[in-house]
Parts: structure tokens; C-alpha cells; sequence
């Protein structure tokens, strides 16, 4: 973190972080679960061992899930009740998505509660019912990346693909046993087969489609009040006059027509983007320095210099900065400062000198100096709601 998230951001990023844990821990389960059917065992670890950590695991999910709704909920950013959680298709927040979550929970809910019956139902219920973890967990991936605001992050992106091919691996260990057994000519390690296969086909192919393309926000349900506050606190921000519905400010403040803007001009209407570069820290800890790449509506470059205190803990206590980004044949078309910092996300207030743009930097710290995030500007920009 460059510096310390502020207290009204505590909630926002416990929903985050506990959703991710969530879906690891899921993966985690899933991946015991296919160790515990294969009843596989070593010396060293015997099958006692598999079991008891898969029901840990699978505990330890649902506290996580529990704190991932409490949070979400509680935070009140987007219009989510407690009902939502658990009847899917009914919030107002990216309903779709919002109701996969909400029908992870109740396979989820339909497991614990099983689980804990299991010696009054039955073995064979107990079964029946335990195979929908195995429906759980895809849906579970769909509703994270439908719904979450961090899926074009670099390390986000990356525990996603490691999950799928954790499960994915699994699966196929699984069915290599059972591909000369009476499972096959019963036709089920068949099923299983094309299973393993079109799900996460299907998860990237949705992926590359979806939430990675800019627009993926408003095309995926957010209300049009978050949209258009999140508008208007960045342009808030920066000190820009609110272009008017259906227009894009032009180089010299004015309505322009759509299509007629400029690779400079990109950047005072509603753009969102990819940043992939460095963030170097001085020596004494005085300065940081981010200078990065954009790609996406309007590609070019970006670069934040922040000078103050270490901050205790880690990251810097801001007291000056400059900023400055443009297309990358003029990459300081647009300069100016840094107007909101927490955490991991900065507020930049920029001008050309005629026009004053908003812009929202959401970054992503990698290995050593590499980082990687989004940046919304206009119409786009803000808090988890923009067009990610």
C-alpha cells in the first residue's frame, strides 16, 4: 500500500479481501474433497488428516463468506440488503452476478446445515446433496468476476487462474484413476471429463468477453446513481464543470460531437483503462515515484511522483505531488497533483492549461517494483462502481 486506507475505506476493503479468501479457501475445499473421495493417503499423511483439514477449510470458507456479506452489506456503496444474499436475481446491484453469489450461498448454506445432519439423513442424502459443492464452486468464480471490482487486477487475475487450475488439475488426477473402472462404462467419468473441460473454457472465454473489456460496469448492471456519483466526485475532485448528458468535454471545455475527439481528446471524455509499469521508492522513503503504461479507450502513459514522511507501517504521509498523463506521443498533455490518496487508490486533479479532467488510479502492487491496476477518468471514474 502506498499509504494507509482511511476508516471510512475499512469496510470497502474487508469486502474485497474476504471475498478472495472466500473463493481460496473454496478452491482449497474442492481440491480436499477430490483428495478425500480418492481416499489418498501416504505414510506421512494419512486419510484422517485429509478429512479433518477438508472440513476445516470448508468452515473456515463459510466465515469468510460471512464476513464478505456483513461487510458488503453493512458498507451500504452499493444497494445490497441481507435478503440479496440469499435470494438470487432480486438486488438492484448487478443482479445477475450479485444472484450466482447468491446461489453459492445457498448450496453452501444446503452443505454446512447436511453436513451437520448427516448421521440422522443418511449417508446416501448427505451425498447427494454434498456433490453440489462441485456446482458451487464454478458459480462462485462467475459471481466474483461478474461482480467484483478488482478482476482486471494483475494478483486478482492471477488467484482466479491459479483457483480454476487447481480444481481443474484435481479433477483430471481424479479421473485418471477412474477411467478403467465401471465409472467410465456408467458413462460419469465421461461427463466428468467434458465438464472439466467446458467450465473453465467457458470461465475464460466469458473472461476475455466480460470483465476485462472497458464497459463492463453499466453492461453489467451497476446502477446508473453510482455510476453517475462516482462521475461526479472525481470531476468533483479535480475542479472540472460536469459535461452534460450525452456529451464529452472537448479540448477547449465544450461539448464536442462523439466520434470527434482527438487521442488527446480521449482523456477529457469517459475513458477507462489498463496501467502496467513501476513504482520505485527513494532511499530515505521521501518519494515514490509511478510511471506506467495505459492501454485501453485511451492509451498512453501516466506518471505520479509523491513526496512526504515514511508513514509508520509502511508507505509515505503525502505532503506534495505532482502528476501527469496524455497519450504517448505528449504523455504531460494533462498536469497536475494529487488530490485524494487512501490505500491503494489516488484522486488526480489534472488541466491542460483550458481543460480540467478527473481521473481514478486504482493500483495493484507486484513483485519488487512492478505494478499494475486501472485508471477511470470522467464518467468511468470511482469508488468499485466506474466502468471496470
Amino acid at each position: 500500500m502506498i499509504a494507509a486506507a482511511g476508516h471510512g475505506r475499512v469496510l470497502w476493503y474487508l469486502t474485497r479481501g474476504s471475498g478472495i479468501v472466500a473463493l481460496v479457501l473454496l478452491t482449497a475445499s474442492v481440491v480436499l474433497g477430490v483428495l478425500e473421495v480418492k481416499r489418498w493417503s501416504t505414510d506421512r499423511w494419512p486419510r484422517f488428516v485429509t478429512a479433518g483439514l477438508h472440513k476445516n477449510v470448508s468452515l473456515l470458507a463459510v466465515v469468510f463468506l460471512g464476513l464478505h456479506i456483513a461487510t458488503t452489506v453493512v458498507d451500504g456503496f452499493a444497494p445490497i440488503g441481507w435478503l440479496d444474499a440469499v435470494v438470487p436475481f432480486r438486488s438492484g446491484y448487478r443482479p445477475f452476478w450479485l444472484g450466482l453469489g447468491a446461489i453459492a450461498v445457498d448450496l453452501l448454506i444446503a452443505l454446512v446445515v447436511t453436513s451437520l445432519l448427516r448421521v440422522r439423513i443418511g449417508y446416501r442424502t448427505w451425498r447427494v446433496v454434498h456433490w453440489a459443492a462441485y456446482a458451487c464452486w464454478p458459480i462462485a468464480v462467475l459471481h466474483g468476476l461478474g461482480t467484483g471490482s478488482d478482476t482486471r487486477l494483475g494478483l486478482v487475475l492471477a488467484l482466479n487462474l491459479a483457483c480454476l487450475a487447481a480444481v481443474v488439475g484435481a479433477v483430471w488426477w481424479r479421473l485418471a484413476d477412474a477411467w478403467t473402472s465401471r465409472v467410465v462404462r456408467s458413462g460419469g467419468a465421461v461427463a466428468a471429463l467434458v465438464a472439466s473441460v467446458a467450465v473453465p473454457v467457458a470461465i475464460v472465454a466469458f473472461l476475455l468477453a466480460g470483465p476485462l473489456q472497458p464497459g463492463w460496469a453499466r453492461r453489467a448492471g451497476t446502477p446508473s446513481s453510482i455510476l453517475n456519483s462516482a462521475a461526479t466526485a472525481a470531476t468533483a475532485a479535480s475542479g472540472a464543470p460536469t459535461p452534460a448528458p450525452g456529451t464529452a468535454a472537448g479540448p477547449s471545455g465544450g461539448a464536442s460531437t462523439p466520434g470527434a475527439g482527438t487521442q488527446a481528446g480521449a482523456f477529457t471524455g469517459s475513458f477507462s483503462d489498463t496501467l502496467s509499469g513501476t513504482l520505485v521508492s527513494s532511499a530515505s522513503g521521501t518519494t515514490v515515484t509511478i510511471d506506467a503504461g495505459l492501454s485501453g479507450s485511451a492509451p498512453g502513459r501516466l506518471r505520479v511522483v509523491l513526496q512526504g514522511r515514511p508513514a509508520t507501517g509502511g508507505g509515505i504521509e503525502l505532503t506534495t505531488s505532482s502528476a501527469a498523463i496524455g497519450p504517448a506521443a505528449t504523455p504531460s498533455l494533462y498536469t497536475g497533483s494529487v488530490t485524494s490518496l487512501a490505500g491503494d487508490q489516488l484522486v488526480l486533479g489534472l488541466s491542460d492549461g483550458r481543460t480540467r479532467i478527473g481521473v481514478v488510479v486504482q493500483l495493484q502492487l507486484g513483485a519488487g517494483t512492478q505494478v499494475t491496476g486501472t485508471v477511470q477518468g470522467g464518467a468511468s471514474a470511482g469508488r468499485g462502481g466506474g466502468d471496470d
